[in-house]
């Protein structure tokens, strides 16, 4: 089973914390731990949830070993196809219904069920880079 994480978005700061656990009342914001604390983070502030995007992982890493998160902008390319565009939502049954993290998008630019050798390239984010946001499109 994959391990649910989320990074958040903090609009009152303008600030992406590099995890957020949600709790009863508020959501946890920590910062990286640098594994220090087997990559939980280190919490930093407690916020409102009307004050935080919640970010899912897609579990997918990208060509430099980064994790891909729900808002990234991505370069994809898959059999000489590429296209730049956002990552949505992660879906909830992917796992057991064996979809691709990525179906939303993929399914976008017409690429089928759960490919092998995709590359993924994360360029930014909509909320810290949205002018990617205009730059996307299909590029091949």
């Amino acid at each position: 089973m994959k391990d649910i994480k989320f990074r958040v978005w903090y609009y009152p700061e303008n600030k992406m914390y590099y995890r957020g656990y949600q709790k009863w009342l508020h959501v946890l914001l920590c910062a990286d731990d640098h594994g220090s604390n087997d990559g939980r983070g280190l919490p930093v502030r407690r916020a409102a949830y009307k004050d935080c995007a919640l970010l899912e992982s897609t579990g997918v890493l990208d060509l430099k070993h980064r994790e891909v998160y729900e808002g990234d902008i991505v370069r994809v390319n898959y059999k000489g196809k590429t296209f730049v565009d956002r990552v949505g939502a992660v879906p909830d049954m992917f796992g057991s219904k064996k979809m691709h993290p990525l179906d939303e998008l993929l399914k976008k630019y017409g690429v089928p069920g759960s490919p092998e050798n995709l590359e993924v390239e994360v360029l930014g984010n909509e909320y810290e880079h949205p002018e990617l946001l205009k730059e996307a499109s299909h590029e091949n």
